[in-house]
């Protein structure tokens, strides 16, 4: 039963990132069949990271790799702009379990990821542009194998580029776990690729 969830699961995340992928791809062959470009008010579309979790509480302390999945909305009234983003994220740590010789066992959990990023843009030409974003990150694990949910609050800054419609965002987040009566922690280094929809 759980194998046929998994696979059911993996079905309907392609069938969403085909539908995704389509949909930008008409929209943006709508958009290069005008002569003049808008001005980008409001954009969305799909991401995809890479993230490097280390877990203060884990040894040995080391950056593992994982995966987010989700989508970005940004307003930009000016050089400044609002970019509220939500993510299905995958997190992987390694533990060191004791005995010798050493026995490390990889533990995955899965969260939601909700960061609410302002930004402004340092360069703002036709076909490039940087910029600078800082704000508030909220994350919630999700409840499996009897682990109940866990809140984390925290900060995420970093810089992005834009090129044509692709978007490069490269961030850092320190998240605190808000129901541990510990001083643990979350360093994550995030770098993602993005695709303007509209």
């Amino acid at each position: 039963m759980n194998t046929i969830l998994k696979t059911t699961k993996h079905y309907v995340v392609l069938i969403v990132i085909f539908f995704i992928v389509s949909l930008c791809n008409v929209n943006a062959q709508e958009c290069s069949s005008k002569n003049k470009p808008k001005k980008e008010f409001f954009t969305f579309g799909p991401k995809l990271s890479v993230n490097f979790i280390q877990e203060s509480f884990a040894y040995p302390k080391e950056f593992v790799p994982g995966a987010d999945l989700g989508f970005f909305f940004r307003i930009t009234p000016a050089r400044l702009y609002i970019q509220p983003e939500i993510h299905y994220q995958i997190r992987n740590t390694n533990i060191d379990m004791g005995g010798w010789p050493m026995r490390i066992v990889q533990f995955r959990t899965h969260h939601i990821s909700i960061p609410l990023l302002i930004g402004v843009k340092a360069v703002d030409l036709k076909l490039f542009k940087l910029r600078f974003f800082a704000g508030p990150e909220f994350s919630f694990r999700l409840k499996e194998n009897g682990i109940e949910t866990v809140f984390q609050l925290g900060f995420q800054t970093g810089l992005g580029f834009d090129i044509w419609r692709f978007t490069i965002d490269a961030g850092y987040s320190l998240l605190g776990y808000m129901d541990s009566n510990t001083n643990t922690y979350s360093n994550i280094f995030k770098i993602g690729l993005g695709f303007k929809c509209f």
